[in-house]
């Protein structure tokens, strides 16, 4: 598969690149890994410590935290061009990306 699209959102995997409604969005290779993890996981709901595990690497030593960052930095980008947040937080646990936003 060579796209990945969701809504206005198409993911080029050759190129690794973000297209909402036509227009490129830059994001860096953790944001865009993060953003296809959380497409292909659409209505799950995923721990800080999966997604470290998943997006980054099984046996990273980083805090949660990075995962917050990540996620803030995309829906920032995201924002710009979707007037929609379809990354929710669920407090005390992670994230879920949802298509009913």
């Amino acid at each position: 598969m060579d796209t990945l699209d969701f809504k206005s959102f198409s993911l080029d995997m050759l190129s690794r690149k973000l297209f909402v409604s036509g227009k490129y969005i830059y994001l860096r290779n953790k944001e865009f890994s993060l953003l296809e993890y959380f497409i292909r996981n659409m209505g799950k709901v995923l721990t800080r410590t999966i997604i470290l595990e998943d997006v980054w690497d099984r046996n990273i030593l980083c805090p949660t935290n990075t995962v917050d960052v990540h996620v803030s930095s995309l829906r920032k980008k995201i924002k710009l061009c979707e007037d929609a947040n379809f990354i929710r937080t669920v407090p005390c646990v992670g994230y879920i990306f949802e298509n009913n936003y």
